[in-house]
């Protein structure tokens, strides 16, 4: 076994997974370069860069299924909630309008609609029938070339990943 104290490794995956709580800045990246050579190897550190990889390539569907399958994930207060803003601002960065089950995937397996309701309301969101408009208001009033523009604090993690 490797010579990893249990309570330090508990510590270091923790502050592994709140830095992801951070996406899309870069926090994860950052406290991922800290990391000694046996804590890269632990196996849990390999679920979470796993995870990270997941979020950071926009595989949400994949990445709900995977974090069904660690503790860490389903029990760190905040977890969910912080992975499905960053989710929700992807979708705004990429999309106009979605099909509600799509984005209902992106978004997770949810409890109650109430939760779906307030994220809608919490981002603007317009529900008409199957399809939600999740793009800037000012979109829906007049059309215009849409340029894209990511933020470097946007690519940077996802380029520095491996």
């Amino acid at each position: 076994s490797s010579g990893i104290n249990a309570e330090y490794g508990g510590n270091v995956h923790m502050v592994l997974v709140k830095a992801l709580m951070q996406l899309p800045n870069s926090d994860y990246v950052l406290c991922r370069a800290q990391l000694s050579q046996d804590m890269i190897d632990d196996p849990l550190t390999k679920k979470i860069d796993e995870v990270a990889r997941l979020l950071e390539t926009c595989q949400f569907p994949e990445f709900w299924n995977v974090i069904q399958e660690e503790k860490i994930f389903t029990t760190t207060v905040g977890f969910v909630e912080a992975v499905r803003n960053f989710v929700c601002f992807v979708l705004k960065l990429t999309y106009k309008n979605v099909e509600k089950d799509f984005l209902m995937q992106l978004l997770g397996p949810m409890t109650d609609q109430a939760i779906f309701e307030d994220l809608a309301e919490k981002n603007n969101w317009v529900v008409t029938g199957d399809t939600v408009f999740v793009g800037e208001k000012e979109e829906m009033v007049e059309q215009k070339e849409i340029v894209e523009k990511m933020p470097i604090d946007v690519v940077t993690p996802i380029l520095a990943i491996r």
